[in-house]
């Protein structure tokens, strides 16, 4: 991928590292509300397929980040997280999809309706989904 490509860049409200998953599995657990975006796409510890499968099809390059890892590449941002954004090398175009959006998302359908409107948009040399 050139260094200017566009791609959406999932990031979750949590940090990263062993000792931090852990507690964000444990958190999630007890009050799954805060993670939003993790209680979506993941089935337990992993990815659920339906979403890798939507993901694919979609045919935009994707990056998945903890909050702390897209403040080392990305530079600081006081962005409430999680979020999807779309990038342009390291510069930020757009917000996708916002926290407070998150809270209207009850379920892996909607989000994969909602991608799939702004990859229809932004990137119209694409056949998404």
């Amino acid at each position: 991928m050139s260094p200017q490509a566009k791609k959406l860049i999932f990031v979750y409200n949590g940090d990263s590292g062993l000792i931090n998953g852990v507690m964000h599995y444990l958190h999630k657990r007890i009050s799954p509300d805060t993670y939003q975006l993790c209680g979506i796409i993941y089935d337990g510890t992993s990815l659920n397929k339906g979403w890798l499968a939507f993901i694919q099809s979609l045919g935009v390059p994707t990056e998945y980040l903890h909050r702390d890892e897209y403040q080392r590449q990305y530079g600081k941002s006081s962005m409430v997280w999680p979020a999807v954004l779309l990038h342009e090398g390291k510069q930020l175009k757009a917000t996708v999809l916002s926290a407070k959006d998150f809270e209207e998302i009850p379920s892996l359908d909607v989000l994969q309706s909602r991608l799939t409107d702004f990859v229809r948009l932004e990137f119209p040399n694409i056949n998404a989904v």
